[in-house]
């Protein structure tokens, strides 16, 4: 994680008053512009007046005594360090107490490498579906990222329309849409395997190809051809994206289709086309059911989602145990943004009761360096009917640097003392 220095230069506004402090705090949380215009002011009687326009002319200012009281509590909970810089001071400004995971990593011993990790806040406003993650960088805990949920959260999703239309056959020399596609195998029932496919187009191409007051429409046609004696399985249907504002820094349009299949090797070919015939991308893989159940893994595929909530948005994203699972589709995140890994747990030991005892804990690796690199994490514990345990788990990417990482999730079944392990890799981008 990111080390600043213990030193910072001092300005000007170090050694103004504690209330001109206060003053120029709470502002910077409301409005930065207006913060700045009253630094500029003449101290005294030019910064009161100030302060008094602000206050008459802002949307803020029946709630003034509130911020005043606020930034009172802000100081005394978190300005004794660095008032000034510290930016939970603004956040607790601006929202008010949230609800704060704190977290001290101590030194990791990971081969030959020791990781100093600097301490970390996450502060959630379940009311506002709001959260915040801060990282100690010398003297302040400084703003890594934050993320949306619940009634908040918005998720770009391809849905689907009756249009009533065949599909459209692309135009010789068809753009690419850039249609991505991921496939997770999870539970075994009987002689079928559960498959979730997700698959998403990018924003910046449904943007460009569909102006503004334009519908955008795809057809997308999935086909599953298997090698053996079960029968074809074809789903094709249109999908439409609304244009509610991307709230959640997500890069793709997503959608999400669950088939039960029976134990076969398939040949995957999703092909999306635009109602104009004018770009289209084909995407084919084999999907191998035969070798994952001979081979009786001790867990499902790693499943990547972008927001897993209670929050129901489209019956497409419904998952028994959460109203909406969106995918994440490609596994890439930006530094600072959080995302969530779900997999299956099988063959857990039971207790008397007929329930499973577990706990999960989880690790994130630098695959170019090599290097455990550390971020909040806590214990997750399983329990339940039967001998498959679900694991969710939300992944604080904090300020970890750009590169290629793997998932290393550590499962201790607690009635039977016996280990497994998870992985999955996935790619940290920089922030924007």
């Amino acid at each position: 994680m990111s080390r600043c220095g213990q030193f910072r230069s001092l300005t000007p506004l170090d050694t103004s008053s504690a209330e001109t402090k206060l003053n120029y705090l709470i502002l910077a949380s409301l409005d930065a512009r207006s913060a700045q215009e009253y630094v500029t002011q003449t101290p005294g009687k030019a910064r009161e007046e100030y302060l008094d326009w602000f206050w008459h002319n802002s949307a803020f200012g029946p709630s003034r005594a509130v911020f005043e009281q606020r930034a009172r509590d802000a100081r005394d909970l978190f300005g004794a360090v660095d008032l000034l810089n510290d930016d939970r001071v603004r956040t607790f400004i601006h929202y008010g107490p949230a609800r704060r995971d704190q977290y001290e990593p101590q030194p990791v011993e990971n081969e030959s490498t020791r990781i100093i990790v600097n301490p970390a806040e996450i502060w959630s406003y379940d009311s506002l579906g709001r959260q915040f993650d801060f990282v100690r960088g010398g003297t302040a805990f400084k703003l890594v990222g934050q993320s949306q949920y619940g009634r908040a959260a918005t998720m770009p999703a391809l849905e689907q329309v009756d249009m009533g239309r065949a599909a459209p056959v692309p135009v010789a020399g068809a753009q690419p849409l850039g249609l991505e596609v991921s496939v997770g195998r999870l539970h075994q029932q009987g002689d079928t395997v559960q498959v979730e496919l997700h698959y998403g187009i990018p924003l910046r191409v449904l943007a460009a190809r569909f102006p503004s007051g334009h519908q955008p429409l795809v057809h997308v046609t999935i086909n599953l051809v298997p090698h053996g004696n079960s029968a074809l399985i074809s789903r094709s249907f249109w999908v439409s994206t609304g244009t509610a504002d991307d709230t959640t820094s997500v890069d793709l349009a997503v959608g999400r289709e669950v088939f039960m299949l029976p134990v076969d090797v398939y040949a995957l070919t999703v092909s999306a086309v635009t109602a104009d015939s004018g770009a289209a991308t084909t995407f084919k893989q084999d999907l191998d059911l035969l070798r994952y159940v001979r081979s009786a893994q001790p867990a499902s595929d790693v499943l990547f989602y972008s927001l897993v909530d209670s929050t129901m948005q489209s019956a497409q994203f419904a998952r028994p145990e959460w109203a909406r699972v969106v995918p994440l589709v490609t596994p890439k995140v930006r530094s600072g943004r959080a995302f969530y890994a779900l997999y299956e747990v099988y063959n857990l030991t039971l207790d008397s009761a007929g329930d499973h005892h577990a706990e999960a804990k989880y690790e994130l690796m630098n695959s170019d360096t090599r290097t455990m690199a550390v971020v909040p994490t806590s214990t997750r514990f399983l329990a339940g009917p039967g001998p498959t345990g679900v694991v969710v788990e939300r992944i604080h990417t904090m300020d970890l640097r750009a590169g290629h990482y793997l998932l290393v999730s550590r499962i201790q079944d607690l009635n039977a003392n016996r280990p497994v392990t998870v992985t999955a890799g996935f790619e940290i981008l920089p922030a924007r």
